[in-house]
């Protein structure tokens, strides 16, 4: 059932994606295709703010501070989680593994290797304070007219 909490949270961490997605861009290795990229890392923080985010908000103003840094590591492993799936299909389109539970494993390589290719302060830094912000306001939100 949609609710203000649900809806301001993934606006929010929507816009804290495309953001960080945007940050991420210059530090991709040259020849990359980021056409995709920001609408897909603030899709993924729609859905995580709509899915875990939003049900959560309306909790006592104690957890407030525990929702932002879960929702902020929700945000970035299952963006991870997306990029590193497709990455691990196109090499197993191209015949790189020996069968699929040596590509579903190579999916957390990827996704560790990323992790540790685009994480600068800054892009830390605005993942952190933007899922402090979105939980914020959703509480506040959720108080208000939930």
């Amino acid at each position: 059932m949609p609710t203000a909490a649900k809806f301001i949270s993934a606006v929010i961490l929507a816009a804290i994606g495309w953001m960080c997605a945007e940050m991420v861009k210059p530090l991709m290795p040259e020849g990359s295709d980021p056409r995709y990229f920001s609408q897909t890392c603030a899709i993924a923080g729609w859905l995580v703010g709509w899915f875990y985010l939003g049900p959560r908000a309306d909790r006592e103003l104690g957890t407030m501070g525990s929702n932002a840094g879960t929702t902020t590591f929700v945000q970035v492993i299952f963006t991870l989680f997306i990029f590193s799936f497709v990455e691990m299909i196109e090499r197993s389109l191209k015949k790189r593994y020996d069968g699929p539970i040596e590509g579903l494993q190579d999916i957390f390589v990827i996704g560790g290797e990323m992790m540790l290719e685009y994480t600068t302060a800054e892009i830390v830094a605005v993942a952190i304070l933007g899922g402090f912000i979105a939980s914020k306001v959703a509480f506040y939100a959720a108080r208000k007219w939930g």
